[in-house]
Parts: C-alpha cells; structure tokens; sequence
C-alpha cells in the first residue's frame, strides 16, 4: 500500500516541553503513544505520525493511507503544537510533501440543491448532488454538519486547511452558519443525498435556508459523526419532529425481521408522512393538537406505560427530543436497561428557550 507523507520542523524554545503535554492529551483521545530510540510515535484513526526533538525545534513525520487521515493527522499534531507553545510564542508551522497546498479538509463536499418538496406543513425535504460522497453512506454515524453561507452572498466562502495544517475560517462577514443535521437518504452512485429541514416560525439559519431555497443554491457539508444504530433483539425509538428524520433513515434500514416500537411527537396529524419500516415494528404518533413543541410530557408519559425488557434478548433504546424529553428519557434508560445486555443512545437535540449556540455550548459544556 503506497502511503502518504508529509513533514516539518517547528521552531521552539522548549520542544520537549510541547511534545509531553502533547502525547498526553493525544492519549486521552485514545491515540497509541510510544517511544523507540528517542522518537516518540503517535498511532491515531490508522494514521502516524513520528515526532523528534532536536536543539530548538520539534520534527514531525506523518503518514497515512489516504488524504483524510493524513490532514487529520496533521492537523492533531499542529494544533496542540499551538495549544502547548510557551504563552507569547507563536510557532511557525509549514508543511512539505503530500496535501500541503491549502484545500478544503478532506471530509467536505460542497453540495447543489437539486429539488425541493414539502413533505408536511413543517417539514421540508431537499435534495442534493455531490462528488464522492460514499464516506456519508453509513448508520453508524447518522450526523453531518452542514456550512449554511448567508443570504445574498455573492460566492459562498469554505473553511480550508492552511499549508500549516490548521483550519481557516473565512472571516465573519461571509462565515457560514453550521449546523447539525441527518442525511435521509443518499445515493452514492448517483451522487446525490436528501435531507429534511423542519420549518419554525422563530427560523435559526437551517430552517430559513430551507424556506427560501432555490435550486443551483450551494451548501457545504462535513462528516459524518456522531453515533447511529445498534444490532439488537428489539428496538424502541422515541423523537420528537427534530428526530424524526433520523428515525426514519433507522427504521429504514432495520432488518426485515426486527420487532420493536417507535414513538414521535409531531403537532398534529397533518405532520404525518410515509415511513418504511419492519412488519414487526409499531409506529404510534403522539399529537401536541395546539400545545407548543417543548411544553408536553408526551414522549415521556408513552414511556412510562411500556414494560421493560426481562429476559427477551437485548434491546437498543434511541431517543432524540428536546432537552427536558431528553433528561427524563436518560434517567429511565439508565434505571431500566440491563448494563450487559442493553443498550441505549439519548440525544438533546435542542433545548426551548434558548438559540442553537446556546444550546450547543451547554452541551460541550456538561
């Protein structure tokens, strides 16, 4: 396997007093640290890298199967480079070899919006064509994180990776707002994706993108993270409208043969929509009927009338609504669930009465 490779050397007044600190919170992030005749090596996500002191400098090495990795792996060694310099110093950092040319990182596609439909009063469904999307064709990882450019901007502008290995944001009058959202379906030969945008009167930036969009219109998108679906005897899924597109890509991908039980919130029955599911998986919409979203105990008091496994096999739990949904569900899921049998992922997706930033932060936060 041919391998990529890219190197440099850093000045630094004390590089031995960069590179500890640096091997050991790369430990905390389950990176392989190791030491062989005085070259440190660093094993993170199948990429390497081999660090060296010299007098008044720190030596870099990095290698990896292809690009993605190789960035990655760059980027971790010049960010904490920085993190860790002497305060006052500002390291000079220049990469030669593979990928030193600024790019865009490798896990970001520019998307074009294709069509656009509405699915439900509330909720709205584009659709969009990409090159190489096939790293975006997984449930394992459900999330990506969508670059939203603001409205009336001439030609959107995308972070890039500097030849110094680190992230530049374009500046703030032309910085793109992002966003976390769930691909609902995707079509890697095709090289297209949709993903459904549900539509609020108090619109943040993916809301009102989608309200206003119109085909040829340019996003950026990054990814994919986060967790997705378990391998399980049975299944419950419980969600709110923010969830709902999540879900529905789950449901849609259980195997033919899967029993379980889904749960969503929705405003009323006009936000129904078509979902594809296993015969031996229930769905039971909740209604609010008038009640604002955030304010009904609907997921929960659902919740509370289920029987909890016993001895069937294993059951996975997902569950994804506003934070103090969320919560309640989290502590049940916590109480109920066998630790060596079960399992369960419970997301906040948003939290009533307070902005998306707000929200995230707390979340990065706890």
């Amino acid at each position: 396997m041919t391998m990529l490779r890219a190197e440099t050397r850093i000045a630094l007044p004390d590089p031995a007093a960069v590179l500890r600190p640096l091997c050991e919170h790369l430990r905390e992030h389950e990176a392989e640290v190791g030491e062989v005749d005085g070259v440190t090596t660093i094993g993170l996500d199948g990429s390497r890298a081999e660090l060296r002191t010299v007098a008044g400098a720190l030596v870099a090495v990095v290698e990896a199967s292809d690009l993605a990795g190789l960035q990655g792996m760059k980027l971790a060694v010049a960010s904490h480079v920085v993190e860790f310099a002497p305060q006052g110093f500002a390291p000079t950092i220049r990469w030669s070899g593979d990928g030193a040319e600024p790019m865009l990182p490798p896990d970001f596609r520019v998307l074009m919006v294709t069509t656009a439909e509405q699915l439900t009063p509330h909720m709205r469904r584009i659709r969009f064509r990409g090159e190489d999307l096939a790293r975006y064709d997984t449930l394992e990882a459900l999330h990506v994180r969508l670059f939203i450019p603001p409205p009336g901007l001439p030609e959107p502008a995308w972070p890039m990776i500097g030849a110094d290995g680190l992230l530049q944001t374009p500046p703030p009058e032309q910085r793109p707002a992002i966003r976390k959202y769930t691909i609902r379906e995707i079509d890697v030969a095709a090289g297209t994706l949709a993903i459904d945008f549900v539509l609020h009167d108090d619109a943040g930036p993916g809301s009102a993108f989608a309200a206003r969009v119109q085909v040829g219109d340019r996003i950026g998108m990054a990814g994919p993270g986060g967790r997705g679906l378990k391998q399980a005897a049975r299944y419950l899924f419980l969600a709110d409208e923010t969830g709902l597109p999540a879900l529905a890509r789950m449901l849609g991908h259980l195997p033919a043969g899967a029993t379980g039980l889904a749960l969503v919130e929705i405003a009323d029955a006009a936000e129904r929509q078509p979902l594809v599911l296993p015969s031996g998986v229930s769905l039971r919409w909740l209604h609010r009927d008038g009640a604002a979203p955030g304010s009904t105990s609907l997921l929960t008091d659902a919740l509370a009338t289920l029987d909890w496994p016993a001895g069937e096999g294993s059951l996975y739990l997902w569950a994804a609504c506003e934070h103090t949904a969320f919560r309640e569900i989290r502590a049940a899921a916590r109480q109920s669930l066998r630790p060596e049998i079960d399992a369960h992922l419970v997301v906040s997706y948003w939290r009533a009465g307070i902005s998306e930033e707000q929200h995230a932060a707390e979340k990065k936060a706890a």
